[in-house]
């Protein structure tokens, strides 16, 4: 017979009893998912959508940003397994700062699905997490709600990977959200892909007339922002006053190539810049919808201003808003705008990053502060100490909803950052279990050496 969960006036079924359940199956917690399981523990993750990789793949966010340290260190033995993988396949590169974060979204998809299954994660899609059933300042499980009905699951462990918390927020957890100064969040995004494109058409004509494109297949590169002196801005401006762009549609516009599709370009655009609260449901729809409609006014445009597009065709608009901050988790450690700008180190350290400051918007803030006592070394450190929210035991955070201020968010909200802190979230979870002791009991230092035992590389 099956267990049965009362809840609300309702016997609900038990649907899983596991070690570790990881909420979403995004850039954070696949890998936190594989990194739990290889470590034995019996793994539940449950994933809105019908695939991993969440930003990545959903949202359609490639390639991975450069952590900006020399050697670019991915701080996650699982994150370099991922993308050498890429590159046996031929979807993915090593290019000369050492990035191998190229990708294409549907094979990434892919691998990282197949790498899941292979360390005995068990996967359940389309699955909505509607309540947290809390006692003692422990959650004992999530309601969850599918097309099987609405039902329990149970785990010791709960790593909360859904990008804007909704498992801590459920649970209780103090948070901050948004921009101190202003209250709003960060600028949405709707991305698309589109093949069909002579890519080196394209490029010939950028570096011809604007001198603006990087190209070296497999790279591609360009970009163009209203303020700043952007070589394609003239272009653009003509086609604003002749009423074939919007304003909008210059405030941030950027192309990528994408390896293994020859024909084939990522643009991370268009950027939505009102009603852009990434846990409210109507600006989410409505981001889709205007964003749909600036992507048909690209596709006029790229036609009629951009030789090499004659035959191209849009291939993959993102199922998933391209979200960059919501709520940001009070952990044991908040980290600061100083830490950041003072590139301060950590004892408890389980990622390493100098990406830059970047907070999007009408005025793009992108860069970094000088400082009289900055390290010279030149990145910060995230402690495990961030990943672990104030008052429920059983809970560790992963990804870009961990403790920190917004303008530390907005550097270390890059996915090499949300695997690393995946995979930390993942061996702490089978350390906790092991050692029966809360998140806040273990010890940070512990969890980067094990991380760094089973392969990752700080530097």
């Amino acid at each position: 017979m099956s267990l049965l969960y009362k809840y609300d006036s309702r016997n609900l079924p038990v649907s899983y009893d596991m070690d570790v359940i990881v909420a979403g199956g995004g850039t954070a917690g696949a890998i936190a998912a594989i990194a739990a399981a290889r470590n034995g523990m019996k793994v539940l993750l449950i994933e809105q959508f019908g695939g991993l990789g969440g930003t990545a793949t959903q949202a359609l966010v490639t390639p991975l940003m450069h952590s900006h340290i020399n050697g670019n260190p991915l701080c996650s033995s699982i994150s370099e397994e991922v993308n050498n993988k890429l590159i046996d396949l031929g979807y993915s590169f090593r290019d000369v700062g050492n990035n191998t974060g190229h990708f294409d979204p549907i094979i990434l998809k892919m691998v990282l699905e197949e790498m899941a299954e292979e360390a005995g994660v068990t996967l359940l899609y389309y699955t909505h997490i509607i309540d947290v059933i809390v006692e003692n300042n422990t959650i004992k499980g999530l309601i969850v709600d599918n097309k099987s009905g609405t039902s329990a699951v149970l785990g010791k462990r709960i790593i909360d990977c859904t990008g804007d918390g909704d498992v801590a927020y459920k649970a209780g957890v103090e948070f901050e959200k948004g921009n101190p100064k202003t209250g709003k969040n960060q600028p949405i995004s709707v991305r698309y892909m589109m093949s069909g494109v002579d890519v080196k058409k394209f490029a010939d004509f950028l570096n011809e007339n604007y001198g603006s494109c990087n190209y070296n297949p497999p790279i591609f590169h360009t970009a163009m922002v209203w303020g700043g002196s952007w070589g394609l801005k003239p272009l653009f401006q003509k086609a604003l006053d002749a009423g074939d762009i919007t304003y909008d549609d210059g405030a941030y516009w950027q192309v990528f190539g994408v390896p293994g599709r020859k024909d084939g370009l990522a643009f991370n655009c268009p950027e939505i810049f009102d009603n852009i609260d990434g846990t409210n449901a109507e600006h989410l729809t409505q981001a889709q919808i205007k964003g749909k409609k600036a992507i048909l006014r690209h596709l006029k445009f790229y036609k009629k201003y951009f030789p090499g597009f004659e035959d191209a065709y849009i291939t993959e608009i993102a199922t998933q808003v391209g979200v960059r901050e919501t709520r940001r988790f009070k952990g044991l450690y908040t980290l600061t705008d100083e830490d950041l700008i003072l590139n301060r180190k950590f004892k408890d350290y389980i990622s390493r990053c100098n990406y830059p400051i970047d907070i999007h918007g009408y005025e793009l803030t992108n860069g970094r502060v000088d400082a009289k006592d900055k390290d010279p070394i030149p990145y910060y450190e995230v402690p495990f100490r961030c990943l672990v929210p104030q008052g429920i035991e059983n809970l560790i955070l992963a990804g870009r909803c961990i403790s920190a201020s917004f303008l530390a968010n907005s550097s270390l909200r890059i996915q090499v950052v949300a695997r690393a802190t995946g995979e930390a979230a993942g061996i702490a979870s089978a350390l906790s279990i092991t050692r029966d002791i809360g998140f806040a009991q273990l010890s940070g230092e512990e969890v980067g050496k094990e991380m760094e035992r089973k392969g990752a590389k700080f530097e």
